[in-house]
């Protein structure tokens, strides 16, 4: 959302943005859906819903089907970004995800820098009554979140300090910000351990243990994160690293 006093975005660069939410959306989804569906579930106008999915299918990333009014996302849409995968693993990060969720029973988050942020691209629910839950797209700032603090540890300190001071000068609320040398101290520490904890930092009560997917520098970093309520992860801190360390382990 546009800070008070900002112009919003230009209407090139909304549409772009409102095209990958509606493939969020499919992918969240995984069924068919009309337009009164998208727009509503992404607070979008009908009649700008209605002209993108019309546009997508015109396309071929979208299959329009009269019968039921419906669109779904084509084979087309699976094709855009199936050359990534093995730059980060041998496995596809997904089958990872799966395997985590189900030895540890938590809700596992995978997040990708994006600038001074990291932004969550896939989740898996846990299957606890109470567990920690975020929608795909969600933005956190690294310094703050588990997922970041991870990722930062594997950059120099100059570029370290560059993302801290920017988070800082982006935070709303004065308990945001952090110390820079403080901080650093702090991953200093990540370093040492392989891992990262958000302690609270994003959500009260909740906290993310969080290490690096194996990949190499020719692409965003990515994190997978295992979150839940802090006294839950505390008391099954041991067993939630060590199935994080032997799915993440590097070569």
């Amino acid at each position: 959302m546009p800070r008070p006093g900002r112009a919003g975005p230009p209407a090139a660069i909304k549409s772009a943005a409102r095209t990958l939410e509606i493939f969020e959306f499919f992918r969240a989804r995984q069924n068919p859906a009309t337009v009164s569906e998208v727009a509503a579930a992404l607070g979008i106008p009908q009649s700008s819903t209605s002209m993108l999915l019309k546009s997508l299918t015109a396309l071929n990333y979208l299959d329009y089907r009269p019968a039921t009014r419906r669109f779904v996302p084509t084979f087309r849409v699976t094709m855009l970004g199936n050359w990534i995968g093995p730059r980060y693993a041998n496995e596809a990060i997904t089958e990872i995800m799966e395997r985590l969720r189900r030895e540890t029973g938590e809700t596992v988050f995978l997040g990708m820098e994006s600038g001074p942020t990291i932004q969550y691209v896939h989740i898996l629910s846990g299957i606890f009554p109470l567990q920690l839950t975020a929608t795909v797209g969600t933005i956190r700032p690294m310094t703050l979140s588990a997922i970041g603090r991870m990722i930062l540890s594997a950059k120099p300190t100059p570029q370290i300090r560059a993302i801290v001071r920017r988070n800082n000068a982006d935070a709303e609320e004065a308990e945001q910000r952090v110390p820079e040398n403080e901080f650093l101290d702090d991953i200093d520490v990540i370093r040492a351990q392989g891992y990262a904890e958000s302690r609270g930092r994003m959500t009260p009560g909740a906290n993310v243990i969080a290490m690096l997917v194996p990949g190499d520098d020719t692409a965003p970093r990515l994190g997978i994160g295992i979150g839940g309520p802090t006294t839950r992860l505390d008391e099954r801190r041991e067993l939630i690293i060590a199935v994080m360390r032997r799915h993440l382990s590097v070569g």
